[in-house]
């Protein structure tokens, strides 16, 4: 039953051996994680030349110039590290990967933003250029930078063209206010003359009998005056019922500064997030240590021999027993190692300590057990299946990208694999929700492959026990010499 531990302590080379093996995860770990922990806290390091020869222009008798104002912007920006070089320089860092960008302004921006209420208004171009060959995620920045820029310029032109609306309705709206004092008054001026032609009238009634004929031409002539007075009222009246009913609408909207920055910025993004995460590192270490753990699996049938001569144990049950004691054991120390770079070099928060630990041992073993199987069953070639089989996890297993991105092959695969439900039950644990593939499914489906590894294993070695030739095609194709 401890045919495995006894020959073990008899060869302190492959003791050192298999404590360096179980190392393995714990150094790609923190090797592989460490080196994208936090990559998106760090964009102030990627450098994005910038080219501004923008001229400028003149907006309603005002100097604009659209480079200029970008240039201070970015200046004060520390998203990305702005370089503002000339085009020559700014090529050369692209080409050689010192820069990841090239935004250019050119010298007619400033000109194009001054045609938007033309007949046949200009868009206002940028170029941004990228190096993709040299690094594709770093090209993705220096473009996510350009779409800044852009929008930096949409915001300065728009708040221009919104600032200059807006003083220019302010006015009209002013100006609407006087012509509507203006016709009251003239309203108020024309109801006094009415009055005092009211008032004539009374005396030239009192004096035409006096007068004879001139008297009845005067009275005549009042009476043309009086229509006229009731006409221009009438006409002043309906003036300014009809300026009012224009100006009601205006009446009911603020032409301020404030309005004007609404107008140009309307929306408000209210972003939440059902789960707490620090930094990029922490949704990507379930992968990185599923992988790792897996790696030291394949890592372990590569040193440790596992397809020894059946003469070394007893029968078939105390061969199995005795390798899943190595094999615990490898587990055990392997996860520790790997805990302890999780809990003090990375310290990240895990909402659910025991289940995160719990399933990262469970999936040790089940990985470290399902190679060993492997290896048993097909010698060096299980080996190749192992390689084979972790390749195919590392592409489907959704570890980095979201499934739905991948191939159909990739897709169609994923609920098989087993990584893929170790991956969720460890964000889960971490960030404590339940996804489709929940750490339950993680837990029956990793136990339903242990279990099944350790009976197919029991029924291997008695196998070999039944039949020496089985054993022997088997070491053949593991070439052992021993």
């Amino acid at each position: 039953m401890f045919s495995d531990i006894k020959q073990l302590l008899k060869n302190p080379f492959l003791i050192i051996s298999l404590l360096a093996i179980s190392t393995i995860p714990a150094l790609y770990t923190a090797i592989f994680l460490g080196s994208m922990w936090d990559p998106y806290n760090q964009l102030d390091e990627i450098q994005i030349s910038v080219v501004n020869e923008d001229e400028g222009a003149e907006l309603n008798g005002e100097p604009l110039n659209v480079g200029e104002r970008i240039e201070n912007e970015l200046a004060e920006n520390e998203e990305f590290d702005w370089q503002f070089t000339d085009s020559e320089t700014a090529q050369h860092n692209l080409e050689t990967g010192s820069s990841y960008a090239i935004i250019h302004i050119a010298d007619n921006v400033s000109e194009q933003a001054t045609t938007l209420l033309d007949d046949e208004p200009e868009l206002i171009s940028i170029d941004v250029t990228t190096n993709p060959g040299f690094n594709f995620v770093g090209s993705m920045m220096g473009t996510q930078g350009g779409a800044g820029v852009a929008d930096a310029i949409s915001t300065t032109v728009g708040e221009t063209y919104t600032a200059t609306l807006m003083d220019t309705l302010s006015e009209v709206a002013s100006s609407t206010d006087d012509i509507e004092s203006a016709l009251f008054e003239m309203h108020q001026g024309a109801g006094e003359l009415r009055e005092s032609n009211e008032a004539l009238q009374t005396g030239i009634d009192q004096a035409a009998p006096a007068l004879g004929p001139a008297g009845a031409e005067l009275t005549e002539g009042n009476t043309e005056i009086t229509a006229g007075i009731q006409s221009l009222e009438e006409n002043l009246a309906a003036l300014e019922q009809k300026v009012a009913e224009g100006s009601a609408p205006m009446d009911e909207y603020s032409f301020t500064e404030h309005n004007a920055e609404s107008i140009v910025s309307p929306v408000e993004v209210n972003e939440s997030e059902i789960t707490d995460m620090n930094n990029y590192g922490q949704s990507f270490a379930p992968f990185i240590i599923a992988v790792s753990l897996f790696v030291g699996a394949v890592a372990f049938s590569v040193i440790f021999p596992i397809n020894r001569s059946s003469e070394n144990y007893k029968n078939s049950l105390a061969m199995s027993v005795s390798k899943l004691i190595i094999i615990s054991l490898q587990a055990v120390i392997s996860t520790a190692i790997v805990a302890s770079v999780v809990q003090f070099i990375f310290d990240f928060p895990i909402s659910e300590p025991v289940k995160f630990y719990g399933i990262m041992i469970l999936w040790a073993f089940s990985a470290l057990l399902f190679v060993t199987l492997l290896v048993s069953l097909f010698g060096n070639i299980g080996k190749f299946i192992t390689i084979i089989l972790l390749i195919i996890q590392l592409s489907a297993s959704a570890g980095t990208f979201p499934i739905e991105t991948a191939g159909t092959l990739y897709q169609f695969v994923h609920p098989i694999l087993p990584m893929s439900y170790v991956i969720a039950a460890m964000r889960e644990a971490i960030f404590s929700f339940e996804g489709t593939l929940s750490y339950g499914d993680a837990m029956i489906y990793t136990i339903a492959i242990t279990v099944g590894s350790v009976i197919l294993l029991q029924l291997i070695n008695f196998l070999k026990f039944q039949f020496s030739s089985f054993e022997g095609l088997i070491r053949k194709l593991s070439r052992i010499q021993y």
